[in-house]
């Protein structure tokens, strides 16, 4: 191809990037009201202030702390088994539960008023002010996505190998845990981590659904806030965000510093062995996780009854999924072969960043530009958080292409076109529907860019299940659900038929 056609596309692929990332530099703005001491002293003296830092630190160490726990008692009493890849080949129905729908499954089931309250009324809720309950739906739901990083992980075959050779010397499974699995594990967990902790610091839709209430959680208290007309509200709005940018820090380099200080003072091996610990805590996790899933579902569909969901709203879910998902992928391969590598990590900022201001800066840029309100804007605001995650599948396997394949094309006079077109993106067609069936499902979740981007005339599942969460009518809400549920898995159905179906015709090439 020649030059200033690459430069050509190049500059496109960055042109379609920074429309999408746009918002990250009014969410930068949100720094103007901390360089004035009154407006803090205006934030301090909010009575909700106090109890809302708690809640939100509270609930979201207990779910990212809950999150690692749990996967790191199944990979000790699992991995490798046989026990490990059937816990693995459930994980994708796991995933493709939105949190909003988990959310719902919960509330409806432990809620006061909810199913278990029916059958046994002395089960009474107790009052959760500090969030614990949101941080144990949230550990169980994020539970399966840090499975699924540790997955991709510990698929290395010399990893394994340690392992056997490890245990045939006598040591115990807590040691190969400590020694081996968690030096390999926790820095390639590490982006996945933090991750978990930006959305957890920041998640408004569950936390509503979940409460506390009075006073909410920081995030949940900062969208109050940003959506008043008062100037005052707007500042401590932003300051609120300001300081979830903080906590996040905080907790990146407090578990940094943990991280050390476990390396410093407990090195290595020194050749004692101790006994075989108990499996049975890890493979009693391995059966609840799944079967969260299975029990929100089965409470969903009871509930549900003939409530059926507004056919507009179903019909809005899935053509802004669809879309975004199939944006999304051409965006991302696009940027894989002709977008500057360097730039690339800069792409992972919406992951590992709270959302509340990146939602914030994606609405002043449609206010600005009287876009609010409109379909495409919404699909707008889903991109910059669906083409993350599809780079986050796709860049890897795009990577393991063997460059010998692009030589010998090259030699025969191939252009890059060419290349791209009928060897690199065949090469990648399994990760590709991998990635689409997640974008699909991450679109379906969001909530933020589509309350405010729609500004309530593009409703979604998810923003009518967080709407009907505080009423009494559960059968519309578990319908609401139900369907969020559905679309997710129906489209990860679909792609796994098509990878399967790929993979019979192309037996050839293995």
């Amino acid at each position: 191809m020649a030059t200033p056609l690459r430069y050509t596309l190049s500059a496109l692929c960055c042109g379609a990037m920074l429309i999408i990332y746009l918002p990250l530099f009014p969410a930068a703005g949100f720094l103007r009201p901390a360089f004035t001491p009154e407006n803090w002293r205006l934030l301090a003296d909010d009575p909700q202030l106090s109890q809302a830092l708690s809640a939100t630190l509270i609930s979201s160490l207990i779910a990212v702390g809950g999150a690692l726990t749990l996967t790191l008692l199944m990979v000790a009493a699992l991995w490798p088994s046989p026990g490990w890849q059937r816990l693995t080949a459930r994980l994708p129905l796991l995933l493709a539960l939105p949190h909003v729908a988990f959310a719902t499954g919960a509330l409806l089931l432990f809620a006061e008023g909810g199913v278990i309250y029916r059958f046994i009324p002395v089960m009474h809720a107790i009052p959760d002010r500090y969030g614990i309950g949101l941080g144990l739906v949230l550990a169980v739901k994020e539970s399966a996505f840090l499975l699924w990083v540790s997955w991709a992980v510990l698929g290395e075959k010399q990893l394994s190998e340690q392992l056997i050779v490890m245990r045939s010397l006598g040591y115990g499974r807590g040691q190969c845990l400590r020694y081996l699995i968690l030096p390999t594990l926790l820095p390639a967990l590490s982006v996945a981590l933090l991750a978990t902790t930006a959305w957890t610091l920041s998640v408004v839709d569950v936390a509503i659904i979940l409460g506390p209430g009075n006073p909410p959680t920081l995030a949940v208290l900062a969208w109050q806030w940003l959506n008043q007309g008062d100037d005052h509200a707007q500042i401590k709005g932003q300051l609120s965000c300001m300081i979830l940018l903080v906590l996040l820090a905080a907790l990146a380099l407090s578990a940094c510093g943990l991280w050390r200080a476990w390396q410093y003072f407990f090195p290595g091996l020194h050749g004692r062995r101790r006994a075989q610990t108990s499996r049975l805590s890890g493979k009693l996790v391995s059966e609840v996780i799944p079967l969260s899933g299975v029990l929100c579902t089965l409470t969903l569909v009871l509930l549900a009854h003939a409530a059926l969901a507004d056919a507009l709203i179903v019909s809005n879910s899935f053509w802004l999924a669809l879309w975004a998902s199939l944006l999304g992928a051409v965006l991302c391969l696009l940027w894989l072969e002709w977008g500057p590598g360097a730039l690339t990590r800069c792409l992972w900022l919406p992951l590992i960043l709270p959302a509340l201001p990146l939602a914030a800066g994606q609405y002043e840029i449609a206010l600005y530009g009287w876009l609010d309100g409109q379909f495409t804007t919404v699909l707008w605001g889903h991109l910059l958080w669906v083409i993350p995650w599809m780079l986050f599948i796709l860049r890897p396997a795009w990577q393991r292409i063997d460059p010998r394949q692009v030589l010998i094309a090259r030699t025969l006079g191939w252009h890059q076109t060419r290349i791209f077109v009928q060897i690199k993106c065949p090469l990648v067609l399994k990760p590709l529907l991998s990635a689409l069936a997640v974008g699909f499902s991450v679109s379906i979740a969001q909530y933020l860019p589509t309350q405010w981007l729609g500004a309530g005339r593009v409703p979604t599942l998810t923003a009518e299940a967080v709407a009907l969460s505080s009423g009494g009518a559960s059968a519309q809400l578990a319908a609401q659900g139900l369907w969020q549920l559905i679309l997710p898995v129906l489209f990860f159905t679909l792609t796994a038929l098509l990878a399967r179906t790929i993979g019979h015709f192309r037996q050839g090439l293995r």
